[in-house]
C-alpha cells in the first residue's frame, strides 16, 4: 500500500504541473519538492531492497526448515532402525545367556552326579579291597602255610651260609650273594609279614658292600709271578758246569772275525775269570747241592708260596704270614743274594708279608633273628587255628 501511495503522489504532482503550468512557485518550494522526490525514490529503492531481502530470507528459512524436517525424518528412521537392531541383539544375547545358564545348570547337575558316583565307587572299592585282603589272608593261612614254611627254612639256610662265609672264611662276596638270594626268595613269597626280614637283609647287604676289602686278586697275582720265577733263581751252593761254559766261550771266540780277535780275547779272559769266584766266608761252607737237591729245594719253595696264596684266598692271615716268612728265609739262606732277581724276590715276599688280608667283619646275624621271630609267630598262629 505504501508503494501505491507513493506512485499516486508523483502522478498528482505531474497532473498539477500539466494543468497549472502557468502557476509559478517559489524557488524554495521547488527544492523541497525535489528533495521529497529524491527521498521518495530512495524510500522506494530501500523498500524494494528490503522486500528482496525479506523474500531471500523467507526462501532460506523455508529451505532450512525443509532440511531440518528431512534430517529429523532420517534421524527418526536411523533411531528406529538402531532400536530394532539393538532390541534384536538384546533378545539374541538374552537367549544365549539363557542357554548358557541352562547348560551351566546341566553341567553342575552332571558334576554333582559324577561326584556322587565317584564317592560311591570309592566306597565300593574300599570295601572290595578290604574284602580282598581278608580273602588273601585267609587263603594264605589255609593254603600257603606249608609253602611259606619251606621258603622260610630255605631263607634261614641261606642266611646261615652268609654268616659262616663271612665269619669263618672272611668271604664277603659269598656272604653278599647268599643274602641277595635270601631276599629274592622272600620277595617271591609275597608275604607282607617278611618285610622286617627283608629290610634287615638289605641293610646287611649295604654294610658288606661298603667294606674296604684288600686287593686279594692283585696280591695273588704277585705271588703267582714270584712262584713262576723260582726255577730261574740261582742257588748258592751248586756244582758249576765249567766244561759247558768253557765250550761256549771257545765257540764264541771262534765266531769273531780276525779284526775283532784282540777284543774277543779280552772278553774271553774276562768271562773265564768269572768262572772262579773267591769269597771270604765267616763260617764253614755248606756242602754243594746235587741237581736233585736243587730241584726239591725249588719245589718246596714253590709249595710254600702256593700255601701263602691259598691262605690269602681263604682269608687265613696267620698261615699267610707264616708261609711268606718261611719263603723269605729260604730265599736268603739257599739262593745267591748277589743276583738282583733273588733280592727282588725277597723284597716282594717281605712286602706281601707286611700286608693285612683280613679285616674286622660286621655282625650280620640280625636278619636271622628277625626271620626266626617271624617263624615262631607263624607257628603260634598255626597252633591256635587247629
Amino acid at each position: 500500500m505504501s508503494n501505491n501511495k507513493a506512485n499516486k503522489e508523483p502522478n498528482k504532482v505531474i497532473e498539477q504541473q500539466e494543468t497549472g503550468g502557468t502557476n509559478t512557485e517559489k524557488p524554495a518550494s521547488g527544492a523541497a519538492a525535489a528533495f521529497i522526490f529524491l527521498a521518495l525514490v530512495f524510500s522506494l529503492l530501500a523498500g524494494g531492497a528490503a522486500f528482496l531481502l525479506f523474500q531471500s530470507l523467507e526462501t532460506t528459512r523455508a529451505e532450512l526448515t525443509q532440511q531440518l524436517e528431512t534430517t529429523r525424518s532420517k534421524l527418526s528412521d536411523v533411531t528406529i532402525k538402531l532400536n530394532g537392531e539393538i532390541s534384536g541383539q538384546l533378545r539374541t544375547l538374552n537367549d544365549a545367556m539363557g542357554s548358557i545358564s541352562s547348560d551351566q545348570q546341566q553341567f553342575q547337575t552332571q558334576v554333582s552326579s559324577q561326584q556322587q558316583a565317584t564317592a560311591t565307587l570309592s566306597k565300593t572299592l574300599k570295601v572290595s579291597n578290604q574284602q580282598m585282603l581278608q580273602s588273601i589272608d585267609v587263603l594264605f593261612k589255609q593254603k600257603g602255610r606249608e609253602r611259606i614254611g619251606w621258603v622260610l627254612a630255605e631263607v634261614d639256610y641261606l642266611l646261615l651260609i652268609a654268616n659262616h662265609s663271612l665269619q669263618l672264611q672272611n668271604d664277603v662276596a659269598t656272604a653278599i650273594a647268599a643274602l641277595e638270594a635270601a631276599d629274592y626268595r622272600l620277595l617271591d613269597t609275597g608275604d607282607p609279614g617278611t618285610i622286617g626280614s627283608r629290610t634287615k637283609i638289605r641293610d646287611e647287604i649295604q654294610i658288606l658292600k661298603a667294606l674296604q676289602q684288600p686287593d686279594v686278586v692283585g696280591m695273588a697275582a704277585r705271588l703267582a709271578s714270584i712262584i713262576k720265577t723260582v726255577p730261574d733263581l740261582p742257588i748258592k751252593y751248586t756244582h758249576l758246569n765249567t766244561k759247558e761254559k768253557i765250550a761256549a766261550l771257545v765257540e764264541k771266540k771262534a765266531s769273531h772275525d780276525a779284526a775283532d780277535l784282540q777284543q774277543a780275547g779280552k772278553d774271553f779272559l774276562h768271562e773265564l775269570r768269572g768262572l772262579v769266584v773267591f769269597r771270604q766266608l765267616d763260617e764253614s761252607p755248606e756242602a754243594l747241592m746235587t741237581p736233585a737237591q736243587q730241584f726239591f729245594l725249588q719245589q718246596n719253595l714253590q709249595l710254600k708260596l702256593e700255601t701263602a696264596r691259598r691262605s690269602l684266598l681263604m682269608g687265613q692271615q696267620a698261615l699267610f704270614v707264616q708261609s711268606l716268612k718261611e719263603s723269605a728265609q729260604w730265599l736268603q739262606e739257599f739262593f745267591d743274594l748277589e743276583i738282583s732277581q733273588v733280592r727282588q724276590a725277597i723284597a716282594e715276599v717281605k712286602a706281601l708279608q707286611a700286608m693285612t688280608i683280613t679285616s674286622d667283619m660286621p655282625n650280620i646275624s640280625g636278619s636271622i633273628k628277625v626271620l626266626r621271630s617271624y617263624q615262631n609267630e607263624l607257628d603260634k598262629q598255626h597252633e591256635a587255628n587247629r
